[in-house]
């Protein structure tokens, strides 16, 4: 058999190994209405119990998705066994990249999930905040932090992963983000990253040495 045809077959597996396990997401969150009673995109969504069931919401909805990837990585799995098929190591391939894309946290703090329970936790406990910023205190989370609407004070420094609702820019365009974000937002802070953690941490022991 050809070359250009194992590449191909190859690139084919690899797509659907990304695409299989991310569908309960994109269905759910892109050809689904779940708008309910959060506000559109892409505008703040106050702090509150709508939030929070939305949260838990999407924490399910990417749970479902580690069920859905069992199915295409046996089948890979299963077929590699027998012959190394090159549609098989794309389909285990995309998986695997699944896989590491969830397993792998942006802070090591929050947990190795996408929406830790920690994180909507934290969030939670905003509702009833110890201390106010104003008198008319009125939390909303915008798309990189949690902040006052009225005093503008910033409570919590947190870029805003994708909620399910229905994108300004269309289903195609945010069923594109789906597959290459996962959900994340697009601006992780820097100084939350485990990434930017990483390049500090090295640059400490270059330092020492």
């Amino acid at each position: 058999m050809s070359v250009s045809a194992d590449l191909t077959r190859l690139i084919v597996g690899l797509f659907f190994g990304i695409v299989l396990p991310r569908v309960p997401l994109l269905f759910f969150t892109r050809f689904l209405n779940m708008e309910r009673e959060l506000t559109p995109h892409p505008d703040p969504i106050p702090i509150g119990v709508p939030l929070i069931q939305r949260l838990l919401l999407m924490r399910r909805i990417h749970g479902m998705c580690w069920l859905v990837a069992i199915l295409p990585l046996s089948m890979g799995i299963l077929v590699l066994n027998s012959s190394p098929e090159p549609f098989a190591v794309g389909l285990v391939a995309g998986v695997a990249w699944f896989i590491l894309s969830r397993i792998v946290p942006l802070h090591m703090g929050r947990g190795f999930a996408i929406l830790p329970l920690s994180l909507i936790q934290e969030i939670n406990n905003l509702r009833e905040p110890q201390t106010s910023c104003c008198d008319q205190q009125l939390l909303q989370w915008e798309v990189r932090t949690i902040r006052c609407k009225n005093c503008r004070d910033v409570t919590l420094i947190l870029p805003r992963p994708d909620l399910g609702r229905i994108r300004s820019d269309g289903r195609l365009i945010g069923a594109l983000r789906i597959l290459l974000m996962d959900g994340h937002s697009v601006f992780p802070p820097n100084d939350e990253s485990i990434v930017g953690q990483g390049v500090e941490l090295l640059g400490k022991v270059a330092e020492e040495e």
